[in-house]
């Protein structure tokens, strides 16, 4: 039975007489569950509970040998982004692991389901989308899986730790008007000249960020027309590009005015080199982009996400037809593209009211009837 240490309950594991595992927890009704399934899984798997002693991280590396020629390429790629990298380890790259040093020095018979929801709570924090932390939720799962199966824990933590929720205020789209959205480049321009050009591409072709990391040279066609060849997709921490998000690719045209942008980014490249990068060359990583660019200032508020509504709306101000704004963005259907109508109108009912409030000329007073 559990027993009181201060304010709080301590739970205790008894094999042969012995405490051999003991964890303390917030009420009584906690450490006792905690107890029932210590004991049930010693009873079911033999399992002892000094074997957890060990770090997340000198597991993590035999799983992933393990892991070596029995899952996909893939899987295993996006498996491996569970430790640093050789970038990460050297601070050659710039970015955060993405499980935090607390975490992978904890023993992992004492990662808690708690610990794993801080975990989550702080991949969303850093800007990562919920469907990229679920996608290290499930290489983390099924490591925890393993230790299980190998004696190492009685339970997998991550089961128990509800999925990751987009916890970050959600607002309505907030697309750049023209003049807004020059004053964003000229602004980022400061950062270099090769962000306000991402920027422009971004803002003008309703690309993805996913979309356009994954880019390559190749997408970029210019005969019979400029356009961009939307194929790939490749999120933040993912290892390898996928196919859109629609599941199909597709093709954008290209305005005149963004020729010379693409250009530049394609000068020098080979055809099956990625496109769009970084002032170094590199692939574009939102963290990076976000802190060189300083774009929570740069950026009027907006997201990155927003410079695709920033284009979704100037095609269709200029008369482009919702079916073809609907391709050209790659919705399933027609009622996604549709939201723009309602925040158009919006914008038309407001600028309608500027112009009367502007109008110097005097209301017409024809036909009133003076009493």
């Amino acid at each position: 039975m559990p027993v009181r240490r201060g304010d709080k309950w301590e739970g205790r594991l008894k094999i042969g007489g012995l405490v051999v595992s003991t964890r303390r927890f917030e009420t009584k009704r906690a450490a006792t569950e905690w107890e029932r399934r210590q004991r049930g899984a010693f009873d079911e798997h033999g399992y002892d509970p000094s074997r957890g002693k060990v770090a997340v991280e000198v597991l993590l590396a035999d799983w992933l040998e393990e892991r070596e020629g029995r899952v996909s390429r893939t899987t295993l790629n996006t498996d491996r982004y569970l430790l640093p990298t050789s970038g990460q380890r050297s601070g050659r790259t710039g970015t955060e692991t993405i499980l935090p040093i607390w975490l992978r020095k904890l023993h992992v018979g004492k990662v808690t389901s708690t610990a794993i929801s801080a975990w989550q709570d702080g991949l969303l924090a850093r800007g990562l989308a919920p469907t990229s932390v679920k996608r290290h939720r499930e290489s983390l799962s099924s490591f925890f899986a393993w230790c299980v199966a190998e004696g190492y824990v009685a339970v997998n933590p991550v089961k128990s730790a509800p999925p990751p929720k987009d916890r970050r205020a959600r607002e309505d789209m907030r697309p750049l008007p023209a003049l807004e959205f020059e004053e964003v480049l000229a602004k980022v321009g400061e950062a270099g000249q090769v962000y306000a050009d991402l920027v422009s591409v971004l803002g003008r072709t309703g690309i993805r960020w996913g979309e356009a990391r994954a880019m390559l040279v190749s997408d970029f066609i210019e005969v019979p027309m400029p356009m961009l060849r939307v194929v790939r997709n490749q999120p933040e921490g993912t290892a390898a590009a996928k196919t859109p998000k629609s599941g199909r690719g597709r093709r954008v045209p290209v305005p005149d005015a963004l020729v010379p942008v693409l250009r530049r980014f394609a000068a020098g490249k080979g055809p099956g080199v990625l496109l769009l990068t970084g002032p170094g060359g590199g692939q574009l990583h939102r963290s990076t982009f976000v802190r060189q660019t300083h774009w929570s200032e740069a950026g009027q508020g907006r997201t990155l996400h927003d410079l695709r509504h920033t284009a979704a709306c100037e095609w269709i101000l200029r008369g482009v037809p919702l079916t073809t704004v609907q391709a050209w963005l790659g919705h399933s259907s027609v009622e996604i593209t549709a939201r723009y109508l309602h925040h158009l109108g919006d914008s038309a009912d407001r600028s309608a009211l500027q112009l009367l409030n502007d109008s110097a000329a005097p209301a017409p007073t024809r036909g009133v009837i003076s009493g």
